[in-house]
């Protein structure tokens, strides 16, 4: 009997579960987060904005402490 109780268990968890997300993704009517755009130029600003160049995908590299060790020991030999 104490086998079927620990078995209660899981399967009340999914049962609870699958509501809980049935529930969550039911339809609740059109989801309209925003209006279209008022004229022809909020258009072509909205076109621009997304056209224009973003940030460098990747960064330039830092130069980081090799980079210093590098010219005190160039600046050492010189004198």
């Amino acid at each position: 009997m104490k086998v079927l109780a620990w078995l209660v268990f899981p399967l009340a968890a999914t049962v609870l579960a699958m509501g809980w997300a049935a529930w969550r993704g039911r339809s609740r009517g059109p989801r309209r987060s925003g209006t279209g755009f008022a004229s022809v130029e909020d258009f072509r600003r909205f076109t621009d904005a997304l056209a224009a160049p973003g940030p460098r995908a990747t960064p330039t590299p830092r130069r980081g402490l090799r980079g210093l060790f590098h010219k005190s020991k160039i600046a050492g030999q010189g004198s």
